[in-house]
């Protein structure tokens, strides 16, 4: 009996593994079948079924898009698991793209972030993102918003300096800084302010925290440890990064589920605060007896006619706290990085500065005075055409298109070499040397229609008038205050890639000028 019974079991189990191996042998043959039939099929490397090419993936999209345009040209494909995606290396093919309002169709790991139908960064849901998109027209694309940026960056720059000077130095005056360490927490606070009038002390947060032994009180108000919000962000992007690329069979493997764990319960830890903050609001002006007048973002949010969940609100000011804090940081970083390699470039951009700010160095600054710096805005585009913070950007055709030849179905997945379009030299003259010269000369569309440091098309950077108006006012309140000075002059810049390049320290000495 017991021989009969163990028999039948070796039977069955036999049966169920044939069975396995038969549906196996079934799904990958229907996997090469439509592969190898596909429409417009591209040269890219061979996928593997369910896993595609993850397994080539360097975890840098820059470098490794590059490698394979460098293998099989300026239009290819590769497949995140079983999505087939289509990289394009050149402007004309990357205009057609950006014209779509869609960054990604369907994607099972942002729905498991919470990110593809809630927000402005992944959102596909066309409608909840225009009606977003709409709100930040009316606030932080405003005339008024830039104005409101110029100032808020002097007050928060003296603040800075006040600390600063607080730093010990065994060189006089000279202060030797981590330059990203303070201005992630900077340009963290600036957005924070303006798109909800509230303020976390951040930088006085982060100066206790790298000098205990000779803390400042903190403000009243102070968002207890904020300082390491700025890690929060890092991690959220890693986890955008994450889900976005790595397929599902791989996020929940032994290997990798205590990864994706750890990026939700980020992610959750971060909605936390944020929910709160906007719940407090919410509250405050439920209690006000009078009409609310403001125009920050988050206020707008809860005033408007229209419902808006709090879970909405909360995605979008994610998005733009996180777009507004690190890549901003990353820029301003980049920009010092190849100053600090041109000196003539630099003095050049310090004559500007004192022409058009004037001499006395404590004035204010206005939003008319950083319009008229057209070299200082050169430099700022020479440095981000070098060194753009999201070197491979991401589009979805929303209508069946033909590019290079090649015709694709609507919800193709596209991801578009911003790297290497900025330095092509079918777009520009000698395309790996700093010259900000090249932008004065207006004229040059061919240029100026390669340059995508904000993107494209409908899905263009928001913040884009906040950030240029912030990174403007910073790079004259330093450079007009201080001599700047790389402490390590050889080494590249150095940065992660989590979806954006996040620059991981700049050293550098300050000094205040004669």
């Amino acid at each position: 009996m017991f021989l009969k019974s163990l028999l039948s079991f070796e039977t069955s189990t036999m049966n169920y593994f044939l069975l396995f191996i038969i549906g196996l042998a079934t799904y990958v043959g229907l996997f090469y079948y439509r592969y190898f039939t596909r429409q417009s099929p591209l040269p890219g490397p061979i996928p593997l079924p369910i896993i595609g090419n993850v397994l080539q993936y360097t975890g840098d999209a820059g470098k490794f898009v590059e490698a394979l345009r460098l293998i099989y040209g300026d239009i290819f494909e590769f497949y995140s698991g079983t999505r087939r995606v289509v990289c394009v290396c050149r402007s004309e093919m990357a205009g057609k793209l950006f014209n779509s309002p869609l960054r990604v169709h369907s994607n099972d790991g942002l729905d498991e972030y919470g990110m593809s139908n809630k927000g402005i960064l992944f959102n596909s849901d066309y409608d909840n993102w225009s009606t977003h998109r709409r709100f930040l027209q009316k606030t932080i694309a405003t005339p008024q918003s830039s104005k409101e940026t110029v100032e808020f960056t002097q007050t928060l720059f003296q603040e800075m300096e006040k600390l600063w000077k607080r730093v010990d130095s065994n060189d006089g005056d000279v202060k030797e800084i981590d330059f990203t360490g303070w201005l992630s927490r900077f340009t963290f606070e600036n957005t924070l302010f303006l798109m909800t009038k509230l303020r976390a002390h951040a930088l006085t947060n982060y100066y206790n925290a790298i000098n205990p032994q000779n803390k400042v009180v903190e403000p009243e108000g102070t968002i207890p440890k904020s300082h390491s919000y700025i890690e929060i962000f890092k991690t959220a992007f890693e986890g955008a990064h994450f889900f976005l690329l790595t397929p599902k069979l791989l996020r929940n493997s032994p290997g990798m589920r205590e990864t994706r764990n750890r990026l939700l319960s980020n992610k959750t830890g971060a909605s936390t605060n944020l929910l709160k903050i906007i719940e407090e609001r919410r509250t405050q002006i439920e209690k006000s007896n009078e009409k609310i007048d403001s125009n920050d973002l988050l206020t707008k949010f809860l005033t408007a006619n229209e419902k808006i969940s709090d879970d909405d609100i909360r995605a979008t000011i994610m998005d733009l706290l996180l777009g507004g804090t690190l890549t901003t940081a990353s820029t301003l970083s980049a920009i010092v990085y190849y100053l600090g390699h041109n000196p003539k470039v630099q003095k050049r951009m310090v004559q500007e500065l004192d022409d058009v700010l004037g001499s006395d160095r404590d004035s204010n600054i206005t939003i008319d005075q950083v319009n008229k710096l057209e070299y200082t805005d050169a430099i700022f585009k020479e440095a981000s055409r070098l060194f753009p913070t999201i070197p491979v950007n991401v589009r979805t055709n929303a209508e069946p298109n033909e590019i290079a030849g090649y015709k694709f179905p609507a919800k193709t997945q596209f991801l578009i070499d911003v790297e290497r379009i900025h330095r092509s030299p079918d777009y520009w003259t000698d395309p790996d040397t700093f010259n900000p010269d090249r932008w004065l000369n207006k004229s040059d569309t061919k240029m100026y229609s390669s340059y995508y440091q904000f993107g494209g098309g409908a899905r263009e950077c928001p913040g884009k008038k906040m950030a240029l108006a912030e990174v403007k006012t910073l790079i004259a309140l330093l450079y007009r205050n201080y001599d700047i000075e790389l402490v390590d002059k050889v080494s590249p810049l150095n940065y992660k890639y989590d979806f954006i390049k996040i620059v991981q320290g700049l050293e550098i000495k300050i000094k205040p000028r004669n």
